[in-house]
């Protein structure tokens, strides 16, 4: 059985942004949880964060989210022939809201880019790669079967049937996101997809709107869809976050085993996107 551990793995597992009340064991050394990723024409970008244990017995008082975040480490990525030191500042976008961002190298497909985190006397090492990205064809909306005032959106694109490939959604709801979620379901690998392919983009399950969620979109959402290319690490990492979703578990306290990593030295995820995005205004689509 694992330890049962608090995963503040930042851009997946949104929680409520009050104060919460943890015990903590003070004996206890934390380990590093991250979720960093480079897309295709874009900088990295890095979320560092404890895992601590929950219900230890102890009376340490309050812990707020803005004291998961690691702030002081020293965050490297380097593509093979640059280096670059990451910044770190707070973003509000993010919980916890501290966000270290690249600036001078930028995501290539093809290349691969290796990230190295040194924080209290240890060092965390992760490479991924970034796939090509792979274009949007088309998109279709439907009316939904849930009701005459909710939508679904289709994206349409090709797949290369000589290649292995996995792809990844993310959606950022105009007015209502302030940045890109993991799509309910968004995740799949072409070993069930024909070349002329597509997807089934549903809204983002957001874990602070648990009781409000539907996975579709009304007529006035304009809706950025994030069509992604990932690597096997990030297709595996991405399959046990929506197995936990789908399977009705606790995305804190995964019931069996941590979601799948690639970190070296830590758990989480460092991933290349070879992305796409296209803008949906679903009252373009309406007939």
């Amino acid at each position: 059985m694992k330890t049962n551990t608090l995963h503040i793995l930042t851009a997946l597992l949104l929680v409520s942004a009050c104060s919460v009340k943890w015990d903590i064991d003070t004996r206890f050394v934390p380990r590093i949880a991250v979720e960093g990723w480079i897309d295709n024409g874009r900088p990295a970008k890095v979320i560092i964060s404890q895992m601590l244990p929950y219900g230890s017995g102890t009376e340490s008082g309050a812990l707020d989210m803005k004291d998961i975040p690691i702030r002081w480490a020293t965050v490297s990525l380097s593509d093979g022939d640059n280096e670059e030191m990451l910044v770190g500042q707070i973003d509000t976008n993010y919980i916890p809201p501290y966000v270290y961002s690249g600036s001078s190298i930028i995501g290539q497909p093809g290349k691969t880019y290796t990230l190295t985190i040194s924080y209290s006397g240890r060092t965390i090492v992760s490479s991924t790669v970034v796939p090509d990205n792979v274009p949007v064809r088309s998109v279709e909306v439907e009316k939904s079967p849930a009701g005459d005032t909710l939508y679904t959106i289709r994206i349409y694109f090709k797949d290369n049937p000589d290649e292995k490939n996995w792809y990844k959604v993310f959606t950022k709801v105009k007015n209502t996101d302030k940045r890109y979620f993991a799509a309910f379901m968004g995740d799949i690998s072409d070993e069930v997809l024909t070349e002329d392919a597509f997807i089934t983009v549903n809204r983002a399950f957001r874990h602070t709107r648990y009781s409000q969620y539907t996975p579709y979109f009304t007529a006035n959402d304009t809706v950025f869809v994030k069509f992604t290319q990932v690597p096997s690490a990030g297709f595996e990492f991405w399959s046990s976050y929506e197995n936990e979703v789908t399977n009705g578990a606790n995305i804190l306290f995964p019931n069996t085993e941590n979601l799948k990593s690639n970190i070296d030295g830590g758990r989480g995820i460092w991933c290349g996107y070879g992305t796409d995005i296209v803008e949906v205004r679903i009252k373009d689509y309406i007939r």
